[in-house]
């Protein structure tokens, strides 16, 4: 398919070539190849230039599964958290993903946490900002969909309910360890989620309870 691309003209067959290289680098565990690929198929399907890709209806489409597919890559690529959120949350991805799948939210969402305390990439909006945009993302698609991952956002910054939200991230931890995708970030998810309850307690009361920032955060004091 490589060189297939390198001599075709035809735009279908070389889309064509693009998703069928993306899939291989897939199943081989090729991930920064598919990583490109991703990349490349991102670039043609915002760009369609009269294309067969240039219909609304078939932009979307494009979108909705390159979406899906780069699921497989994101998870598996090295901090790949990062590229997923600048990904999915770009606005024509996230204006899809609220469209057709915002399933999908359930992996922004933990992205967001799991990637949560890790260092700022100059030139990109901050993992905090992340969460605060995913706060509003999942209240106003509450009405669509709903799961234990992004109900626990919810309780935690639009309710500001912590014991409800300490119950929920036990439902979610359950959620996410039987999850294709997230099983292998299960305790990063679990321990940053604590990080987060944390953080809203103490800015939230004017006192601090020890022994419940022991409970709750006990992963970070030991």
């Amino acid at each position: 398919m490589y060189h297939f691309l390198i001599i075709s003209s035809s735009f279908e067959l070389n889309l064509s070539a693009h998703w069928g290289k993306l899939a291989s680098n897939i199943l081989s565990g090729e991930w920064e190849s598919a990583a490109s690929e991703v990349k490349e198929l991102r670039d043609i399907i915002d760009n369609p230039h009269g294309t067969s890709l240039d219909k609304p209806v078939a932009q979307l489409q494009a979108r909705t599964w390159l979406l899906h597919w780069s699921l497989f890559v994101f998870w598996n690529l090295e901090d790949g958290q990062g590229g997923l959120l600048e990904m999915f949350l770009s606005p024509p991805y996230l204006n899809t993903i609220q469209t057709s799948c915002p399933h999908l939210l359930r992996y922004l969402v933990a992205a967001a946490v799991i990637s949560r305390r890790a260092p700022k990439v100059a030139g990109t909006r901050g993992n905090r900002d992340h969460v605060k945009e995913l706060v509003k993302i999942v209240r106003m698609e509450e009405y669509q969909y709903t799961d234990p991952v992004t109900s626990f956002l919810k309780d935690l910054f639009v309710d500001f309910d912590l014991d409800q939200a300490q119950k929920k991230l036990a439902v979610a931890e359950n959620v996410v360890r039987n999850d294709f995708f997230l099983s292998g970030f299960a305790d990063a998810f679990v321990d940053n989620a604590r990080y987060l309850i944390t953080e809203v307690y103490c800015r939230i009361h004017q006192r601090i309870d020890i022994s419940y920032v022991h409970l709750t955060f006990s992963c970070y004091l030991r």
